[in-house]
């Protein structure tokens, strides 16, 4: 029973963060709209708009890997935990590297990855620890 368990905690923080990569798209939309908006570009407030994409793409990347870890740990394979560990693990270093600020009016922090306030992250952790103990 433990072992489904921790399973699916894995499969439910990567599928939140997968979400969570979506609004990270959203809003580079949304900042360019303001940027539009107040007439000016990513050079006026001094932030390349690539950095946002990557922490799109990494964001995503840390999700797709616990997902596909989940997947690996249901077959019985311990590599399957390890990926899920990996991808918490990036997961939180991410949230705590700055990769700038963007200010419009009030400063954004950039980070290099992006979380459900560390929810998802924590629950992906978890689900790997616990895939680790128990196997």
């Amino acid at each position: 029973m433990l072992n489904l368990f921790y399973i699916i905690l894995a499969l439910i923080g990567g599928i939140i963060m997968l979400f969570v990569s979506y609004f990270v798209f959203k809003s580079i939309g949304i900042i360019e709209a303001n940027l539009a908006i107040g007439g000016l570009t990513w050079a006026d407030v001094g932030f390349n708009p690539i950095l946002m994409y990557v922490r799109f793409i990494l964001t995503l990347l840390w999700g797709i890997l616990c997902i596909i870890g989940a997947i690996i740990a249901f077959t019985g394979k311990k590599l399957g935990s390890f990926l899920t560990l990996i991808g918490g693990i990036l997961g939180i270093v991410g949230f705590f590297v700055p990769l700038g600020i963007i200010t419009i009016g009030t400063p954004i922090p950039v980070f290099l990855s992006t979380s459900f306030f560390l929810v998802d992250i924590v629950i992906m952790v978890i689900g790997g620890l616990l895939g680790l103990i128990l196997k």
